[in-house]
């Protein structure tokens, strides 16, 4: 079994499998003499230390092995892996004898190279069957020399062939992974620092063929770090083939929520290896097991009553403490000789106990009642830890393939910014009382759902969670102050509700769209949390929030709410009502994730019962979805965003009115695009827009279309060289030269009336196909064009004087109203007025005429150009140097 030397104590085939490292190891090959003929036995090792312990030699039964002559001796050695070899121990010369099947070699006996130096192993080694070749399966000719040493008292396999055939274990290893007085020469060494020694011995026996190095992986403890061992020792544990396919089926009937742990969790069930449950520990809960020396009597005990009723002396007590040591003191004579019982000195495997949890925890009612549970979640690492205790102790339990837990999700371990494990030696720890101390618990709630799949390892980067997570709580904090502020200005109360605006017809294109969104939001974050693709569900409500309420609808229904017309009143009202509708179903939706700042929001907004956790969870209203003005909404949206693209290729920022923008759409979304027409024309902040259907294509086919449109385009095209080489051939840079003298447009003319278009080159001409040119296209002169997919848009560059001004007043009352915000001033606050200072004398003519569209704007009284305000900000209005106010 395996066995940490640090901690003097076994450790099961899960721990085991719970951490490897890359070490280097010593790859040792020596030779061993058969006793009754002149042949050498080349074997492998890379542990010299299980020498001392060497019982066997392993080869493949199937496989060949060659007769080597190497100067005056003849080696045994694997034939497919002979060429490597040679190299390896940097044979010069080498001449192959004969083959042998594996087979041949079982029952030879050979004669260990140190039995003058290790007595116990010289004792045993005159034993029929010790020292003796063994051919299995299990030996793998592809390493070394095809030859392997077997040591059952440091190899698991080993162990079971010596089993198998009856030889007995030669094991002179103590509790501290010491050689003891059996091992001769090497008695009192650490097992793995007598290597050296060990090589050198052989070496002195002239058995020495190469001492080399090899990088491997190899398991450590998963406590101490520190390298295992294989040592033949006594311990008691669960075999699990035993169940046949019990723990299988019961695995396979959990739900694990994603595929790859289900796979990983099922395939270490079906692995199936005895699991040791002892260990041995100075503290811990004690296998109850008394044996008697004197008869061999064995008493298991399964209760602190049973164990009291059992007991000649008590001196703790009937209430004693029931762990390691101080059970130790309980004296139990034998039922059959009246003779002191002795405990068993093991402890359980820790995770023995936690598997137990279920039955051990609870009477036997309240287990049938809670078990299984309907969800678990651990570590990754648990895969071989507590899911895997669990489950296999209540199949034991119930000697049924039934699991404790219905559902278990395994999650992801977090990692360092660069996705390195976190340890206090290499400083990258994130300390979690100062991380709490310095961010919102709620912000590193949503960071930690936000970023990354349950299981999947997580990258924690401060600098990403003051980021875009920062900002949906921000955004969500200002959309509640933005409805208070605003609504309590009208009057507004919960009386006027959606449905209220609904039966009067109050609700327009924006508010039908934002709440179809919610519904589809709803049932997004509903289903993403059944699966618990928790991360989906939070970037669903992020991009809501962001880029659906404050970036859409808080922009296009701003104006309506700041005119204070009595008659628009109602309209006002109904997006009240629908912003009241969407900020509380996102505060209920968003609270398992952020309990604190939506119970904070909920009852300083909505207040509606004493905690938001007594509000029903959310559930879509079908009589609010609307899959046509979703679709016209968001094509919309797409064009808006193609149109910036063009704006930002253009330098022509986005406040910037424009006399038109041309819009290329497919088939069929012509018509939803000017179901919004007014929407699109404020958005797109033009004079006046063009849609144009187009068939989706692309090359040729596409310019061609877009000229037959007549669209401001100029063709480029452009010679596919791999295709022409072969036409070419020698007249390349003539062909290139000619290329570049003709025009593109004359090209693509020809490709589309012909199919072909020729080149002369004097006298000699080439004619080239549609697929031997690249066609693609720019715009003409005064205009800026972006694309994305099948949607194009088209811009026109030159603005006149009435463009340019209402463009430079929203540029002010922008600045105006980040100043407004700065100085703590409420949007519904009506100021005196807003001072402007430092423009050129055009700019003041422009601003001067729309005086009334920037105190609208910036809600201000009235706009002036003196120095009479108490402070001012400078700024810089492409390139002018201004000074602006807001009092």
């Amino acid at each position: 079994m395996a066995y940490c030397p640090s901690c003097q104590t076994s450790l099961s085939h899960a721990e085991v499998n719970q951490g490897y490292d890359t070490v280097q190891d010593p790859s040792l090959y020596y030779k061993v003499k058969m006793q009754d003929e002149d042949l050498y036995l080349i074997v492998w090792t890379t542990m010299p230390f299980t020498l001392v312990t060497d019982t066997m030699v392993g080869v493949n039964p199937d496989e060949d092995y060659v007769h080597v002559r190497v100067g005056d001796e003849t080696w045994l050695v694997g034939k497919s892996r002979l060429e490597e070899f040679v190299k390896e121990a940097r044979v010069e010369e080498h001449t192959v004898i004969k083959e042998v099947k594996g087979s041949t070699l079982e029952g030879k006996k050979y004669i260990h190279p140190l039995l003058d130096e290790i007595p116990g192993l010289k004792e045993r080694s005159t034993l029929p069957n010790f020292h003796i070749v063994v051919s299995e399966n299990f030996v793998d000719v592809q390493t070394g020399s095809g030859l392997v040493h077997l040591s059952p008292a440091n190899g698991e396999e080993d162990f079971e062939i010596a089993t198998k055939r009856k030889i007995p274990i030669f094991n002179p290893i103590n509790d501290e992974a010491k050689f003891t007085k059996d091992a001769g020469a090497f008695a009192g060494l650490f097992v793995r620092d007598a290597d050296d020694k060990i090589v050198a011995a052989v070496k002195e026996k002239n058995a020495l063929v190469r001492i080399g190095k090899i990088k491997h992986q190899y398991p450590l403890c998963w406590r101490s770090q520190h390298k295992l061992l294989w040592l033949a020792r006594r311990g008691f544990f669960y075999f699990l083939d035993r169940l046949g396919d019990k723990a299988i089926k019961a695995a396979e009937s959990v739900e694990y929520f994603f595929e790859p742990p289900r796979n990983r969790f099922v395939e270490i069930i079906k692995d199936r290896h005895p699991w040791c449950i002892s260990r041995e520990r100075i503290w811990g809960c004690p296998l109850p097991l008394w044996n008697c020396k004197n008869c061999g009597n064995q008493k298991w005990f399964f209760s602190r009553d049973d164990i009291i009723k059992a007991a000649s002396d008590l001196p703790d007590g009937p209430n004693f403490e029931m762990h390691r040591p101080w059970i130790d003191k309980v004296a139990i004579s034998c039922g059959k000789c009246k003779s002191k019982m002795e405990r068993e000195q093991f402890v359980l495997d820790t995770w023995h106990n936690s598997g137990a949890a279920p039955y051990a925890s609870l009477s036997n009612n309240d287990y049938q009642e809670y078990i299984p549970a309907a969800f678990l979640t651990e570590g990754i690492d648990q895969t071989r830890g507590w899911a895997y205790t669990l489950l296999i102790e209540n199949v034991i339990f119930n000697d049924a393939p039934i699991a404790p837990f219905k559902s278990f999700l395994f999650q992801g371990h977090v990692l360092d910014k660069n996705g390195n494990k976190m340890s206090k030696s290499q400083g990258n720890v994130l300390d979690a009382i100062e991380l709490l101390n310095k961010y919102s618990v709620d912000l590193i709630r949503l960071y930690f759902m936000w970023k990354s799949s349950p299981i999947e390892p997580l990258n924690f980067s401060t600098d990403e969670l003051v980021s875009r997570p920062y900002q949906i709580l921000s955004t969500l904090y200002h959309l509640h102050i933005y409805l208070k502020q605003n609504s309590e200005y009208d009057k507004y109360d919960k009386t006027f509700t959606v449905q209220w605006a609904k039966d009067r017809n109050l609700l327009k294109e924006p508010e039908i769209w934002i709440l179809s969104k919610l519904q589809k939001l709803i049932s997004s974050v509903i289903e993403s949390q059944d699966r618990c693709r928790f991360h989906e569900a939070a970037r669903a409500i992020d991009d809501y929030i962001i880029n659906s309420v404050s970036q859409v609808y808080i922009p296009i229904t701003r104006e309506e709410l700041w005119t204070e017309d009595e008659s628009s009143r109602e309209r006002r009202l109904a997006i009240y009502a629908t912003l009241y509708e969407i900020l509380k179903t996102i505060d209920v939706l968003i609270h398992p994730i952020c309990p604190f700042t939506t119970q904070y929001l909920y009852t300083t907004m909505f207040s509606e019962k004493k905690s938001i956790l007594l509000e029903d969870f959310p559930s879509p209203q079908q009589s609010l979805v609307s899959e046509k003005i979703e679709e016209s909404f968001d094509l919309m949206k797409e064009a808006v965003s193609v149109s910036a693209a063009a704006r930002m290729k253009g330098k022509l920022k986005r406040r910037w009115p424009l006399n038109e923008a041309i819009i290329c759409v497919e088939p069929s979304q012509k018509q939803k695009l000017e179901s919004l027409s007014d929407l699109l024309v404020s958005q797109l902040n033009v004079e006046k827009y063009k849609i144009i259907e187009l068939p989706k294509s692309e090359g040729l086919e596409l310019v061609s279309n877009l000229i037959k449109s007549g669209l401001p385009i100029t063709p480029k095209v452009e010679l596919e060289r791999k295709k022409i080489g072969p036409k070419a051939k020698q007249e390349m840079g003539s062909l290139v030269a000619k290329f570049s003298e003709t025009d593109p447009a004359v090209i693509v003319d020809g490709l589309l009336k012909n199919g072909t278009f020729g080149f002369d080159l004097g006298g000699n001409k080439i004619e080239l196909d549609r697929d031997d040119f690249i066609v693609d296209f720019t715009e003409k002169e005064g205009h800026a064009m972006a694309r994305r997919d099948s949607l194009i848009v088209f811009i026109s560059t030159s603005r006149n004087r009435e463009m340019m001004a209402r463009g430079l007043v929203r540029d002010i009352a922008r600045r105006l109203q980040v100043l407004r915000k700065e100085r703590g001033y409420n949007p519904t606050d009506v100021l005196d007025a807003a001072y402007i200072q430092g423009l050129d004398e055009d700019s003041l003519t422009m601003v001067n005429e729309k005086q009334s569209e920037l105190a609208f704007l910036v809600r201000v009284k009235r706009v002036e150009f003196s120095d009479k305000a108490k402070s001012y900000k400078d700024e810089d209005l492409d390139g002018q140097k201004i000074q602006i106010s807001i009092e």
